[in-house]
C-alpha cells in the first residue's frame, strides 16, 4: 500500500492506470484519424499544399474546428459533473473513466455525421495519404498518452479528460503529420520522376507541351485526336499536368511504338512550366490562352504570364516551335515577343491558321478553314462554341508541324468528340438538355459557356458555384459573371457559400428577380431543386463543380 502511495506521490500510474491509458490511447488514435478525414481531404485536393488547407479554414469561417471544440467543451463538462458525482465512489479506480462515454458519443455522432456528408471527390488512400494517415494515428497516441498521463495524475476530478483535448487539435496533428513524411515523399517522388524522365529520354518519341490559363485538357485532346490519324500517339490522361502526374501516364501508358506525347503542363507558381519543361523535353510547345486563373497562388499576372512564358524560354534555348492561340489577347502578347520558330492560329484572318465563316448552333459548328491561304469549306464538328474551332486550330497548327496531310486533318476534325464536362452534352431522362461544363473554372470559359446556352431554344437554367482561385479579383469577377448570366438565363442556382455573394449581386445588378436566384448547399440538392422549375426541352448547364474543399 506504502509503494502505491509512493507512486502516486512521484506521478507514477499504478499498472491498472497504465493498461488504461494504453488502451485509451489506442482508441483516441483511431479517433483522430477519422476526424482528421476532412482536413486530409483538403490537403490532397490542395495537391498536399497547406496554403489550401488554410484557406479552406479561412473560406468555411473555422466552422469544423468549431464544432470539434463544441465536441471537446461538451465532453470534457459531462466528464467534469460526472466525477463531481461520483466522488465518493472515485476510490473504485475504474469509475473515474466512467464518463469517458459521453465523449466516445458526441465524437461517434460527429464521425458518422462527417461520413454521411456525400463527397464529390472522396479522400483516396494513395500510398503517400497511407503513411500520412500512419504518422498522424502514431502522433494521436503518444499525445493522448501524454495528456492522460497528465490529467489521471494531475487534475482532481478531471481523471483522463486530457484526451478530450485531441479533437480540437485534429487540423494542427494532421498538417504536423504532412510535414513530417514531406522529406520521404520528396525522396519517392525524385526516384519516380526520375525513372519516367529515363523511359521518356529513351524512347523514340516526339513531345508536345500544351500550357496555358484555361483550355489545356480541350486542346490537348483535340491535337491527340487529329495527330492520331496519321501517327500512334500517347497522350496524359484526364488533367493530369504535375511532374508526378506525367511520371505516370510515361511509366503506365507510353509504349515503345508510340510516335508522340501530347503533355498537358499545369501550373500554380513560378517555375513549375520549366520543371516539366525539363523533364519532358516538348520540342513543339503550346500556349492555350492566358487569363488570370490560379491568380491566389501567382499573386500577379506579371507571374502568371512569366510562367507559362517558361515553355517559350526552354522552347527558344532548345530549337523547337512555339504555337499561339492569339485569340487570348496575353497569349498574342506573348507571340509578339518570341525570338523561337512560331506560329499562330485563332478566328481573325491575320493568323497563320484561322476559321472564318464561322456558325455555331446547338448540335455543333460550321466553319471554312484556312491553311496556308487555302480555303476548305464547310468543316464540320460536334463540337460546341467558337471557342472549341479556336482549339482546333491549334491541333490543327501541330499537325501541320508534324507533316499530316489536309485530308487526314479534315478527317480527323469531323471524328472529334466533346471532352467529358467541358461543354459535352449529357443524356437526361427528364426530357431536358444537359450541357456539362463542370470542369470549366476560369473566366474565359464561363463566357464561353454563357455564349453557347445563348444558341439553345426554350428556357435556360444554369447551376454554379462561381469561380475560384482568382485572387483579389474573384469577387469582381464572379460579380461580372453573375451579371452576364442574367441576360442569358431564367433561373440560376448558386450552390455553396463561396461565391453567393458576389453572384447573386451580379445577377441582380443585371436585372434578374431574386426568386429566380436559388441556393443549395450542394449539387445534389441543386439538382434536387430542377424539377420544381424546370419543363422538358429547358436547358441546364452545370458551370464548373468545385471540389469539396471550396463548398
Amino acid at each position: 500500500m506504502k509503494n502505491l502511495l509512493l507512486f502516486k506521490y512521484l506521478g507514477v500510474p499504478s499498472v491498472t492506470d497504465f493498461w488504461l491509458i494504453i488502451v485509451l490511447s489506442i482508441i483516441n488514435a483511431a479517433i483522430v484519424a477519422c476526424i482528421s478525414t476532412k482536413t486530409l481531404q483538403v490537403l490532397q485536393l490542395s495537391g498536399y499544399k497547406v496554403k489550401g488547407v488554410v484557406s479552406y479554414f479561412k473560406e468555411t469561417k473555422f466552422a469544423n474546428w468549431f464544432r470539434l471544440l463544441f465536441v471537446s467543451l461538451l465532453s470534457g463538462a459531462t466528464l467534469l459533473i460526472t466525477n463531481i458525482l461520483l466522488d465518493e465512489f472515485l476510490i473504485y479506480r475504474a469509475l473515474k473513466y466512467v464518463g469517458l462515454i459521453f465523449y466516445f458519443i458526441f465524437v461517434t455522432v460527429y464521425i458518422i455525421n462527417i461520413y454521411s456528408v456525400t463527397q464529390k471527390t472522396p479522400i483516396k488512400y494513395t500510398k503517400r495519404m497511407s503513411r500520412i494517415v500512419f504518422v498522424l494515428v502514431c502522433l494521436g497516441f503518444l499525445i493522448s498518452v501524454g495528456l492522460l498521463y497528465v490529467s489521471v495524475n494531475y487534475i482532481p476530478y478531471f481523471e483522463a479528460g486530457g484526451m478530450l483535448v485531441i479533437p480540437i487539435m485534429c487540423p494542427i496533428l494532421a498538417l504536423v503529420a504532412h510535414y513530417i513524411t514531406v522529406p520521404l515523399e520528396k525522396i519517392i517522388a525524385k526516384n519516380f520522376i526520375l525513372k519516367a524522365k529515363n523511359k521518356l529520354k529513351n524512347s523514340n518519341v516526339t513531345v508536345i507541351g500544351v500550357t496555358g490559363s484555361y483550355g489545356k485538357t480541350s486542346v490537348k485532346n483535340v491535337i491527340a485526336a487529329l495527330l492520331a490519324e496519321e501517327y500512334k500517339v500517347c497522350v496524359s490522361p484526364y488533367s493530369y499536368n504535375t511532374p508526378l502526374g506525367l511520371s505516370k501516364t510515361i511509366l503506365e501508358n507510353l509504349e515503345p511504338d508510340d510516335k508522340i506525347f501530347v503533355a498537358e503542363m499545369g501550373a500554380r507558381y513560378v517555375g513549375d512550366i520549366n520543371e516539366l519543361a525539363q523533364m519532358v523535353n516538348p520540342s513543339i510547345g503550346v500556349i492555350t490562352g492566358i487569363g488570370n486563373q490560379h491568380m491566389a497562388t501567382f499573386g500577379s499576372i506579371e507571374n502568371l504570364v512569366k510562367t507559362k512564358g517558361e515553355l517559350t524560354d526552354y522552347i527558344t534555348e532548345h530549337g523547337g516551335t512555339m504555337i499561339f492561340n492569339t485569340d487570348s489577347t496575353l497569349a498574342k502578347e506573348m507571340y509578339l515577343t518570341a525570338t523561337c520558330k512560331k506560329q499562330q492560329v485563332g478566328i481573325a484572318n491575320t493568323a497563320d491558321i484561322y476559321a472564318e465563316d464561322i456558325k455555331c448552333t446547338s448540335k455543333g459548328s460550321v466553319f471554312t478553314l484556312v491553311i496556308d491561304n487555302i480555303k476548305y469549306k464547310n468543316v464540320t464538328t460536334v463540337l460546341l462554341g467558337e471557342h472549341n474551332i479556336s482549339n482546333i486550330l491549334v491541333g490543327v497548327s501541330v499537325c501541320k508541324q508534324l507533316g499530316v496531310s489536309d485530308v487526314k486533318i479534315l478527317e480527323g476534325i469531323s471524328k472529334l468528340t466533346a471532352t467529358a464536362h467541358r461543354l459535352s452534352l449529357m443524356p437526361s431522362t427528364n426530357a431536358l438538355i444537359v450541357i456539362d461544363d463542370a470542369y470549366n473554372g476560369s473566366v474565359e470559359g464561363a463566357n464561353c459557356a454563357l455564349k453557347v446556352l445563348s444558341n439553345f431554344e426554350g428556357r435556360k437554367v444554369v447551376i454554379t458555384p462561381g469561380l475560384v482561385e482568382l485572387g483579389s479579383e474573384q469577387f469582381n469577377s464572379n460579380f461580372e459573371f453573375g451579371k452576364n448570366m442574367s441576360k442569358v438565363c431564367d433561373y440560376v442556382i448558386i450552390c455553396g457559400i463561396v461565391n453567393y455573394e458576389a453572384l447573386s449581386g451580379g445577377l441582380e445588378f443585371g436585372g434578374m428577380k431574386s426568386n429566380k436566384i436559388l441556393r443549395a448547399a450542394s449539387l445534389s440538392q441543386a439538382v434536387s431543386i430542377l424539377p420544381s422549375i424546370t419543363n422538358p426541352g429547358d436547358v441546364v448547364l452545370f458551370e464548373n463543380d468545385l471540389p469539396d474543399n471550396y463548398l
